[in-house]
């Protein structure tokens, strides 16, 4: 029986959230923020799509909002 090692591959995307300044509280950012990662989710299914073969799967993800920008990171395995 061969055993087969995992690929690995990292996927970074990110979207500039349209409302300006600083946010006070997380409940004003909530509806700006869902839309943002919705389109980051459409993102990285085609993305994943265009690796071509392969059962690849999420294994880890990371989020953080730097000057305004949502950046989200994804550990895929196959």
């Amino acid at each position: 029986m061969a055993e087969t090692n995992p690929d690995y591959k990292m996927i970074v995307l990110t979207r500039r959230l349209k409302t300006p300044g600083v946010l006070e509280t997380m409940s004003e950012q909530v509806p700006e923020v869902k839309e943002a990662f919705a389109e980051i989710h459409t993102k990285l299914i085609q993305r994943i799509e265009k690796l071509g073969e392969g059962d690849w799967q999420i294994v880890s993800h990371s989020h953080n909002v730097y000057n305004g920008i949502l950046v989200v990171s994804y550990l895929i395995s196959n």
